[in-house]
């Protein structure tokens, strides 16, 4: 391994790529694997019961479902921000404004 490492630099651009494309899906692997034995391993058996119910509790939440819940919550917000700024930009009088607008705007070039 070491001298294939070593010779690596003299090797041909594609196959540099190549290595690198291997290297990396293998890191990844390895870190999505972590991430799994971590996030769905099995419990222990020396937790008391009521420490097992809430651990049960908290590993029903799947990766998706919290996914899902998360983005309903950010729609629903953005929703009401949404209609609370129709409801605000209706009360609103953008006529007297614009007009308003307008007169100062002659007035300053003279006309």
């Amino acid at each position: 391994m070491r001298q294939y490492l070593a010779t690596l630099h003299k090797r041909p651009h594609h196959h540099k790529r190549r290595f690198a494309l291997l290297a990396s899906g293998g890191f990844t692997l390895l870190v999505f694997g972590i991430w799994a034995l971590v996030n769905f391993g099995s419990t222990s058996l020396t937790t008391s019961g009521t420490e097992a119910s809430a651990n049960k509790a908290v590993e029903e939440a799947s990766p998706l479902g919290s996914l899902y819940r998360g983005l309903g919550a950010s729609f629903e917000a953005l929703r009401g921000s949404v209609s609370e700024l129709k409801s605000d930009l209706e009360v609103i009088d953008f006529e007297s404004g614009y007009e308003e607008m307008k007169n100062n705007t002659l007035n300053v070039y003279g006309r």
